[in-house]
This record gives structure tokens, sequence and C-alpha cells, in this order.
């Protein structure tokens, strides 16, 4: 006679088999585990084992980094003093020798496809040239995540505030943003994080944010959106960016409206099986004045990784 499972089992298989549909890529680096993430009203809630080493340089990345880099390169041309927030910061920085990138590979068709090009559009060549500083020689073995890109982008009188809910991402990510004194680290959930950060800024600080979770949950291609929205709402002058997966069906749509602008880059190419065919970025306030650099750059990134684009 087979034994049934008890129903804390059912329910984390069900989970578990949530996780595996949506995963953007393949299905064994999305499994579900409970740890420890301090929170406000000190419960532990349920963290997803994404761990962005697999994808850290791919194309996905250059559109997301480049934008990150192309923004804080406008706004600290004004005088007033910034405060970068993002939500999700993962490790800080990447080995792309280590195992998971060798695994997969992906970066090879993105930071890799660029890094030798000439003639790039500048702020893509802006952007290329952040990576080699992290790296000596022709060979590209580190590269820098969205924190360690904006802190490096930053003056003195700015402040980053980086939240990451994953034990050994967040430990990796303090590791990487020792060297930086404006940057605040720390381990919760981003979302909580975020709303905190807006709801006390700094005094005369304009806020910049970054709202980019791993979309193992379906519900985040809805609550990304909202939540900038409202981050809005609270902080009117504030700028904030979303990254999204574009996936193969319309279970990677977000609801788009209230952005300033809309920036989807489909790649040519994908490995068989990869559910992800795209790569978004959003942002939400007053980008008026930002238009004309930012319509550069979306350019270039289409003509080098969009199907439709004319990139070698």
């Amino acid at each position: 006679m087979t034994k049934s499972l008890p129903r804390p089992c059912i329910f984390m298989k069900g989970l578990r088999s949530i996780a595996l549909k949506i995963g953007l890529f393949s299905a064994p680096r999305y499994r579900l585990r409970r740890r420890p993430a301090p929170r406000r009203n000190g419960a532990s809630p349920l963290v997803l084992s994404y761990q962005h080493g697999f994808h850290a340089g791919n194309p996905a990345d250059v559109h997301k980094h480049a934008f990150v880099l192309a923004l804080l390169s406008l706004l600290i041309k004004k005088a007033r003093p910034l405060t970068y927030v993002e939500s999700h910061a993962g490790r800080g920085r990447y080995d792309l020798t280590g195992a998971q990138a060798r695994k997969t590979g992906e970066w090879q068709a993105g930071v890799g496809a660029l890094y030798d090009q000439a003639g790039l559009p500048t702020p893509l060549s802006r952007y290329r040239d952040v990576v080699a500083r992290w790296n000596r020689g022709e060979a590209i073995e580190q590269y820098p995540g969205s924190p360690c890109i904006a802190a490096g982008a930053l003056r003195r009188r700015d402040r980053l505030q980086l939240f990451e809910a994953h034990g050994q991402e967040f430990e990796a990510l303090e590791a990487a943003m020792a060297p930086y004194r404006q940057a605040s680290v720390q381990r919760q959930d981003g979302y909580d994080g975020m709303l905190e950060a807006f709801s006390n800024p700094a005094p005369h600080h304009r806020l910049i944010g970054l709202i980019d979770p791993s979309y193992e949950l379906k519900e985040d291609f809805e609550r990304a959106p909202a939540f900038a929205r409202r981050l809005i709402e609270m902080v009117p002058d504030a700028l904030i960016m979303v990254w999204y997966p574009v996936l193969s069906s319309s279970a990677g749509e977000i609801d788009g409206s209230g952005e300033g602008w809309n920036s989807v880059v489909r790649f040519r190419a994908h490995a068989e099986g990869h559910r992800m065919v795209g790569s978004g970025v959003a942002l939400y306030g007053d980008v008026e004045d930002m238009r004309r650099p930012i319509k550069v750059l979306d350019r270039g990134l289409q003509a080098y990784f969009s199907e439709s684009g004319s990139g070698d």
C-alpha cells in the first residue's frame, strides 16, 4: 500500500512545480527553499533559490546594466545628490570563469559579443569600458552587477541602499560593496526594504530605484510595475526602473501603463527550450530630458541583440 504524502510535502511539491513552469532557463536552478531572511515582523519568508551566476553578463544583463549606467551618468551631471535603491541586488559581481558561468556560457552572447566591437554608440561604449576596468587584458573574467556599476558611477555625496534576501548572495554582496563607504547593504525582502527607503529618504536626495526580481513567481509580472507606480505616487520626482524578462508565452507581459519609457529587446537567438526570448526595461517617472540619450542606447541595443537588428 502506497503511503500518501503529508500535507506540507504536497504543498512544497506544488510550489516547486509552479517555480519550474515559470523558470526563465533550466529547471534545476529554481528549487524552492526556505531560508531565514529577517523582516520587519520577524517572519522568515519563502526564498526562491534563483542564482544569477548562471546568467550574468547575458544579453538581458547588458540591456539592464547599460540602462542603469546611462541613467546615472545623466543624473550625476546635476548638483542634486542621489540615492540609488535596488530591490534584488544579487552578489554584486560575478566570476565568469566559475562553474555557474561556464555551465551556460550565456555571457558570450551578451557582454562577450560587445567587448571587442569598434564603433559602439556612446552609451554602450561607456558600459563596455566599465566592464573592462574590472578585467585585465582582453579576457573577460569578472562581471560587475548593477550594484558595482552603480557604485562606480555615483559620487561620494550619493548613496546606495541595496537589498538581498538570499543568504549566500547577501554575503557575497557585502564583500563586493565593502570598498564603497556610501553603500548600505541589508538582508531583507526587496519590496519591503525599498518601501522603507522611499518612506524615509535622505534630505534633498533624488531617489533612483531598480526593481528586478527573478520572476520565478508569476505574480511579480504584476507586482513589480504596480509597486513602481506606488513608489512614484509616494515620491513624484523619483525615477524607477523595472527590468523584466520577455518570455515566449504571455506570462512574460507586464502592465506598462504609467511608464515614461519602455524598451524591449527580442534576442535573435536563444538556446533551445529557453522560455526567455527577450528583455524589457520600463522607466517610471519624468524622463523627458533623457529621451534623446535613451533613444541612442535603445537603438544600439536593438542593433546588436534584437532579432531584427543588424549588429554582428
